[in-house]
């Protein structure tokens, strides 16, 4: 399990994650998750950390220099679709004169109904928040069949719980103390492929923990086109907004 800090940058707070590998020398990356150092196993506090504070002191300079955008929240409005991998959902949004919020699922139709007394803002983050609960749920059969007919085809491992859960900077995660696989939410709205990539991702750390040379084999013996759905995530990611 990776070591945890955090950082602040001016007024925003950063996750460190310091994760130990089997590996010769130390790398460092920003992504959405935050800030990533790996280290070579084995060292003492004494030899990592001088090399630690280096990073962050680059990762500092260069968060200063070029400010992560913040993500973009979706305006949603009556009769809009929302299309998944697999399903196309229309959207019956209904203000009326209530306290109360509702909504719920209806073969794919998804009926909103909102208080009218609140606000444009409140109306969309409501939206968006049952959007991924709904989905959620309604997908997280299907996301179990998936899961388990590449894990039988290609690891054959024993799995404990498979989820959707909303992310901002991760994808996917794998449990491996638990065996259990959890997806970003964001992935309902990309196409199948990238799923299954995800998927196999997450898969391929119940056999190697970490992204070494050997976890890349893995993936690459199961999908060798895996750089092009990264490359994917990469250009469209910012797009899978619910």
């Amino acid at each position: 399990m990776a070591e945890k800090r955090r950082i602040v940058v001016g007024t925003t707070i950063y996750n460190v994650f310091i994760d130990e590998e089997r590996r010769n020398s130390f790398k460092v990356s920003i992504t959405k998750r935050g800030i990533n150092i790996r280290v070579p196993k084995g060292l003492k506090k004494v030899e990592k950390e001088p090399q630690i504070q280096e990073f962050l002191d680059w990762a500092i300079t260069k968060i200063k220099a070029n400010p992560p955008k913040k993500q973009k929240q979706k305006i949603y409005t009556h009769n809009d679709l929302v299309r998944t991998h697999s399903r196309i959902y229309k959207l019956d949004i209904q203000v009326r004169p209530s306290e109360k919020n509702f909504a719920k699922i209806s073969n794919n139709l998804i009926i909103l109904k909102i208080a009218d007394h609140h606000g444009e803002t409140i109306k969309q983050k409501y939206i968006s928040k049952q959007l991924q609960k709904l989905l959620k749920h309604n997908h997280s059969q299907e996301l179990h069949e998936r899961v388990h007919h590449i894990n039988k085809l290609h690891f054959g491992k024993e799995l404990g719980k498979i989820s959707y859960r909303h992310t901002i900077s991760r994808w996917g995660v794998c449990k491996m103390d638990k065996k259990e696989i959890e997806l970003s939410t964001k992935l309902l709205l990309a196409p199948q492929v990238v799923l299954d990539y995800v998927i196999l991702h997450e898969l391929a750390h119940l056999i190697e923990p970490n992204h070494s040379k050997r976890f890349w084999n893995v993936v690459k013996s199961v999908d060798p086109h895996y750089k092009k759905k990264i490359k994917w995530l990469k250009v469209n990611g910012e797009k899978l907004v619910i």
